[in-house]
């Protein structure tokens, strides 16, 4: 009878609540490390490639923006081209009349 009781009691102790509670400890542990090992390192590696691709599209966007500026000030050379050709045929035209 006492072998009855002791496996009775001892199967309470495996199937009731702290072992379900230690159950539970073990997967959050077992869970953060798989984290801690797998996961982040992945995302550190994520975040580093992205912070270089950044750093290359602003690179190319800089670039972009100087060859833009340098093109306008070209148009803004011709503008003054131009309205001084226009300046002169305006009095060209005034003298003639």
């Amino acid at each position: 009878m006492e072998e009855a009781r002791l496996a009775e009691l001892l199967l309470n102790a495996v199937a009731g609540p702290a072992a379900a509670t230690v159950v539970s400890l073990l997967c959050i542990i077992g869970f953060g490390w798989f984290m801690i090992k797998h996961l982040l390192p992945r995302q550190d590696r994520f975040i580093d490639d992205f912070v270089k691709e950044s750093r290359a599209n602003r690179k190319v966007f800089v670039d972009a923006v100087e060859i833009m500026g340098r093109r306008l000030d070209k148009v803004e050379e011709n503008l003054d081209d131009i309205h001084k050709d226009i300046s002169e045929i305006k009095f060209i035209i005034k003298e003639k009349s």
